[in-house]
């Protein structure tokens, strides 16, 4: 066996062992390495989870996705980047400590320049165009990053709502934007942002109209019949079992609750259970009808039966309001993409429905009834057999 050298590197010996190991497994199994040819094209399944929104959009939807992952990638790189702003501020520091040397005393390991020297004012006409180059940057990078976050959140709720957010049982059905001499009137004197601006209104009071719906207050008549029936439970709860009492002689048996307290002075999240009676339920059980004419008094003097709104009232009012918005929304949106079309560049909300911005409308489509998954077990029932 030769010597190896030991100078040699294993790096080169690893290298130089490489043909002998091919040829010797060629010659022990005969196997010949594949070529692209040999695998012919690829085929994708159509049971893979797809990750591209365009991908399970119509055309005309798929088209308004793909402008938005655009308009999120253009604004991305529209970003002057830290090392961009970082260079400048370095410019900056370098002139400062420049000016710094030239004007310190000799003593300290300056030059002991005048301030007006034609070398020191030089330096400090150079900070002053960094010091504006800085200010520019960076009031440039907080602009730009404020739209791209904001293009960049409606992307992905975009993608998160056609991936994972359309139900099951629907499918997406386009929606044509209105004409741009539809949603123009005379009062945007042709002007397509002052258009947008007066729709984002009607948005900002779709939004409080909202808010009143539920924050308004029940009827008191609603509230009056959940009280009784907490009070009814807890009083069945509370009523003493006698049974064993009239049979057997044994003691009466009140009902109990169990309570659960942390523990302070033990190990961190100690827990203490306690069984006690359950005075609560036991003084509905026997004071039933003075606790409720004592609520239903109070409700009486706080109630606004006027403004009041039961469940179907603020159903049907929320159904309404989140309707008239959606349509202020696609008209919105409609406005931004004939703004696109004419070379202006609108920004969406970063908040605007998926919906609206996609310009498609969720149908429900029944299921098929279906069927056993083969004939052998067509006549099995799973639960009690055949």
């Amino acid at each position: 066996m030769a010597n190896r050298d030991p100078n040699q590197s294993w790096r080169e010996r690893v290298l130089g062992m490489l043909p002998r190991m091919e040829a010797t497994a060629e010659q022990v199994t005969g196997f010949q390495p594949a070529t692209a040819a040999d695998f012919g094209p690829i085929i994708f399944r159509g049971d893979r989870t797809p990750d591209d929104a365009a991908a399970l959009l119509p055309d005309a939807a798929a088209t308004k996705a793909i402008a938005i992952e655009q308009r999120a990638a253009d604004l991305f790189a529209a970003v002057p980047t830290f090392e961009e702003v970082q260079e400048v501020r370095l410019e900056v520091i370098g002139y400062k400590n420049r000016i710094s040397d030239l004007t310190r005393h000799r003593s300290e390991g300056g030059f002991e320049q005048d301030p007006s020297a034609p070398q020191v004012l030089s330096e400090k006409r150079k900070l002053e165009r960094a010091e504006k180059e800085l200010a520019r940057r960076s009031e440039l990078k907080e602009v730009r990053t404020v739209r791209s976050t904001a293009a960049g959140q409606l992307r992905q709720s975009v993608n998160d709502w056609v991936l994972r957010g359309v139900p099951g049982d629907c499918t997406l059905d386009v929606v044509e934007d209105q004409p741009l001499s539809e949603l123009l009137t005379k009062a945007d004197g042709g002007r397509i942002e002052t258009a947008v601006e007066r729709f984002r209104l009607k948005l900002r009071e779709g939004a409080a109209d909202l808010h009143r719906v539920r924050s308004s207050p029940w009827p008191s008549s609603v509230t009056k019949a959940a009280a009784k029936g907490l009070i009814d439970r807890l009083a069945d709860q509370g009523q003493p079992n006698l049974d064993a009492a009239i049979e057997h002689g044994m003691d009466i048996v009140f009902a109990t609750t169990r309570l659960q307290s942390l523990v302070y002075n033990a190990q961190p999240g100690a827990v203490a259970y306690a069984e006690v009676p359950d005075v609560l339920a036991l003084m509905c059980w026997v004071l039933r009808d003075q606790l409720l004419a004592k609520i239903n008094a109070g409700f009486d003097g706080i109630a606004d039966d006027k403004q009041a709104l039961d469940q179907r009232q603020r159903e049907e009012a929320e159904g309404q309001i989140g309707a008239d918005m959606l349509a202020a929304e696609r008209a919105e949106c409609a406005l931004i993409w004939h703004a696109a079309a004419k070379g202006e560049v609108i920004d969406f909300r970063p908040t605007t429905s998926p919906q609206a911005v996609l310009g498609v409308a969720l149908r429900t489509v029944p299921r098929a009834p279906s069927g056993p998954s083969s004939p052998q077990i067509a006549g099995y029932n799973l639960i009690g057999g055949r």
